[in-house]
């Protein structure tokens, strides 16, 4: 079976409810994934035993053999139950609105200084050009450091949206690892480029993006619901500030390294997982 492999077990229309069929699958250990074409709904799975597998079952539901308990819950409350994010992404979310204010409520800047990649001369306010070495921290802290409420606002929503996704679907250590790696490969990037002041979620946010979308190009199956349209815009927006057009727009300097490097650590993250995942234990 090739990486890119799947089997629609089921092609019905868009109106008929497969969210407790789903479960039923779910509770079977049959990975699959639903997916919307035109006015159809194709569920899929990954091997052709559990495509027959599906369709005996779904055969066995329509003629009355096989009877599924209703969910408690309403089928509609439950896209929101799963919206909610773990306490990964709540730390790293609160985190980061700390490292928003510290600037506001800091003045003499101390507490900035500690979280900078290249580390702070106080008293000259110069950035001094050498490498962390003996503070190994300062590799990730920057991606904590906002600069003004449209900076965290958008990252936080970001961060919410891709980074919830992942750690409902793959589990808190798999989302903190992710983000450890994106991070420090992107702060490094953006600092062998330039001796400045840099901070933020921005460049982790393109690679939880770039691991999202190589997963679902890979794993079809358990690929994530990534809302259509969402990738497009953003890597828009990405080709919008390296060209430099934020800075005729006033937005001031952009840290595209960290948001290209960090799609590029993203992808080959994902692409990682992917394998690993399919390796026989």
């Amino acid at each position: 079976m090739t990486m890119t492999e799947y089997f629609i077990a089921l092609d019905l229309p868009l109106d008929e409810d497969l969210a407790d069929f789903s479960a039923l699958l779910w509770q079977q250990g049959v990975a699959h994934h639903i997916a919307e074409e035109g006015n159809r709904q194709l569920l899929r799975v990954g091997d052709a035993q559990q495509q027959e597998q599906v369709r005996a079952l779904y055969s066995r539901l329509k003629t009355g053999e096989l009877h599924i308990e209703r969910r408690s819950a309403p089928t509609r409350s439950a896209p929101v139950l799963q919206r909610r994010s773990g306490p990964v992404v709540w730390v790293l979310l609160l985190l980061s609105i700390a490292g928003a204010l510290l600037p506001q409520l800091d003045r003499s800047f101390e507490s900035v200084a500690l979280l900078t990649f290249y580390p702070l001369d106080l008293e000259s306010g110069q950035l001094l050009a050498q490498w962390p070495v003996g503070e190994p921290w300062r590799l990730l802290t920057p991606m904590f450091l906002h600069f003004g409420l449209m900076h965290i606002a958008f990252n936080g929503l970001w961060l919410w949206e891709l980074g919830g996704m992942i750690e409902r679907r793959q589990g808190g250590m798999a989302l903190l690892g992710l983000v450890l790696l994106v991070a420090a490969a992107s702060n490094m990037a953006q600092a062998m480029m330039t001796v400045s002041l840099f901070g933020g979620m921005s460049g982790v946010i393109y690679g939880l993006l770039g691991y999202i979308l190589a997963w679902n190009r890979l794993r079809p199956v358990e690929a994530f619901p990534l809302v259509r349209g969402v990738a497009t815009v953003m890597l828009i927006w990405l080709l919008v500030c390296m060209a430099g057009f934020t800075r005729l727009l006033g937005l001031g300097e952009i840290a595209n390294t960290a948001h290209f490097s960090g799609l590029v650590m993203g992808l080959l993250l994902g692409v990682a997982a992917s394998f690993l995942r399919r390796r026989p234990v």
